[in-house]
């Protein structure tokens, strides 16, 4: 079974020197499975309560197709996203492993064995960017040509892509760790 409700709310101005437009969106996405979180509901991985889009375009020069004028905008996006739920272990500890193919059947040496949180019971860090451009417009026969420039993750904002549990095998300790893709791009 599954559950998804909530709402949305965007705010547009499409006309004047300056443009763009606001998006808010609030949402719960749960599912539920008999063989899976002792058949209690849970967070799906996706499940994003908060997802923000603010975007800003400003024509700094405005394209004339009579003429052939080059036109010039300068555009910016800043977006938000709850984190992912995700499943993490709680605790790690070695235990016995059955294999009938080996000599000793019952290795009690043989493996990891990992105790969870509740199913999606963790939320990875939220996602967040700012985003900035210029572009050149310019109108051709078949079209407008656009040349763009632009920095992807303004602000270097190390979003979570992924964690992983990392063993310190010398102290005995775990330390969760993160992993970013797509710095300043």
């Amino acid at each position: 079974k599954g559950w998804s409700h909530g709402a949305e709310l965007l705010l547009q101005k499409k006309f004047g020197k300056f443009s763009g437009w606001i998006g808010y969106t609030l949402s719960w996405t749960q599912l539920q499975f008999d063989s899976l979180n002792f058949g209690k509901k849970y967070y799906a991985k996706y499940d994003r309560r908060h997802d923000i889009s603010i975007v800003g375009i400003y024509k700094l020069k405005k394209e004339n197709s009579e003429t052939g004028e080059d036109g010039i905008t300068l555009s910016a996006t800043w977006v938000y996203g709850t984190g992912n739920a995700i499943t993490l272990p709680m605790a790690s500890y070695n235990a016995p492993v059955h294999d009938p193919l080996s000599d000793n059947p019952i290795n009690p040496y043989g493996g990891e064995a990992s105790e969870y949180t509740e199913k999606n019971g963790f939320r990875m860090a939220p996602y967040h960017r700012f985003d900035i451009g210029i572009q050149f417009h310019k109108t051709k026969k078949r079209g407008v040509r656009t040349w763009e420039l632009s920095l992807y993750n303004a602000y270097n904002r190390k979003n979570p892509y992924f964690y992983y549990i990392h063993t310190n095998w010398t102290t005995g300790t775990n330390t969760l760790k993160q992993v970013s893709l797509f710095p300043i791009i």
